[in-house]
């Protein structure tokens, strides 16, 4: 079987021009995809640290995300995931390269598709937040001529219409690369809050994970008397792996969700707790349609969930000036959630790099790999 044969055979969408160039180079111990650029989809390189003359150097992948700074040291957790699911999918470490770097690199969880620019994209379960379906693309993003994008997967189609409203041929097969974290980092071993609130950045007071709540939305009130059994939680964490550890076992600690973050309503879905979209608009339980433009569903939500085949988003609406009934929240919760029975295969098949292990089937079993991971 010659290169094109073989690589057509592992993934029937490679007959596109920027998969073409993938090679196959040994490493010693398995085969893995290469470019043949200079600027490669997986970097060759020394590693710094001390190594016998002559071994062959390491394999990294290159991977923009929204990564912590100096000005910005503290992680957004759905962020944070990026770096940690590629890195267990492909069994390699990452490079962190930025947005507008002129190498050829990965992207993968997050809002990002439409930030990244220059070099060659590559494009796997990635967002973007421009609004396709009510403004001229001229209004909010076009496509750089000096930028080529392989995309293989994204996260819904409403980031594919972006996309396509640019030219740019877009695979019909869609998800968030987060569904696939229970495999990679097990749940809390025991369940301790019966709700977990988990709010966007944009309804904290800062950017450091002892930020709380905004004190004028009274929605977030806990009483005294429910204080032990409703938990707020916030998606910043310390850019370490061990403290995104600790924040997933926060979440997955708790009996049900409701949330702001998307993350948190994939988080929830794919560790299979019970949870809703608490929507800021409206009051209780409601049902909208994905398709409806004229409901107020954060574009994120609407992206994710039509790209999983849902039709209707479940939500709890409550307005921030008043107060939650927290027990009725959890009692509509505990009625109105069904599980999402989506399958990820054809989405786990579009990872444009050899899988180090199936999540579908297997637990990853060493993890030591991500204490190095600068988040």
């Amino acid at each position: 079987m010659n290169l094109t044969s073989l690589l057509t055979h592992r993934h029937p969408w490679s007959s596109r021009p920027c998969l073409n160039r993938l090679v196959r180079l040994g490493t010693g111990l398995k085969d893995r995809l290469v470019t043949r650029h200079t600027n490669v989809f997986i970097q060759q390189r020394r590693e710094q640290t001390s190594q016998v003359h002559g071994e062959r150097p390491a394999l990294v992948v290159p991977l923009s995300w929204a990564a912590t700074t100096a000005t910005v040291p503290f992680a957004n957790l759905g962020d944070a995931l990026s770096p940690v699911i590629v890195s267990a999918l492909s069994g390699l470490p990452v490079m962190h390269h930025h947005f507008d770097a002129r190498t050829e690199r990965l992207t993968c969880v997050g809002s990002i598709g439409h930030q990244v620019k220059h070099g060659t994209i590559h494009l796997w379960g990635t967002g973007a937040r421009a609004r396709p379906l009510l403004k001229p693309p001229s209004q909010h993003w076009n496509r750089l001529v000096q930028t080529h994008y392989c995309v293989h997967a994204l996260r819904g189609p409403l980031s594919a219409q972006l996309f396509q409203q640019q030219g740019l041929d877009i695979p019909d097969v869609y998800g968030d690369p987060v569904w696939f974290l229970p495999a990679i980092v097990p749940p809390a071993p025991e369940k301790k809050y019966e709700l977990g609130i988990i709010v966007h950045l944009s309804e904290l007071n800062g950017g450091t994970d002892r930020s709380t709540v905004n004190e004028r939305f009274l929605r977030y009130h806990i009483p005294d008397a429910l204080a032990s059994q409703v938990r707020i939680i916030t998606t910043i964490t310390r850019p370490s792996f061990d403290a995104l550890e600790e924040k997933l076992h926060e979440i997955t600690a708790c009996k049900r969700i409701a949330s702001t973050s998307l993350h948190g309503l994939v988080l929830a879905e794919t560790y299979r707790i019970p949870c809703v979209y608490f929507r800021t608009q409206g009051r209780g339980v409601a049902f909208p349609h994905l398709k409806d433009e004229t409901e107020r569903i954060d574009l994120r939500m609407r992206d994710f969930y039509r790209g999983i085949g849902s039709e209707t988003l479940f939500v709890y609406g409550q307005p921030r000036p008043r107060p939650t009934n927290w027990e009725h929240l959890i009692q509509a919760i505990d009625t109105h959630w069904i599980p999402i029975h989506w399958s990820a295969e054809s989405f786990l098949e579009r990872f444009p790099l050899p899988l180090a292990f199936n999540p579908l089937i297997e637990q990853l079993g060493d993890r030591t790999r991500f204490q190095s991971l600068q988040l």
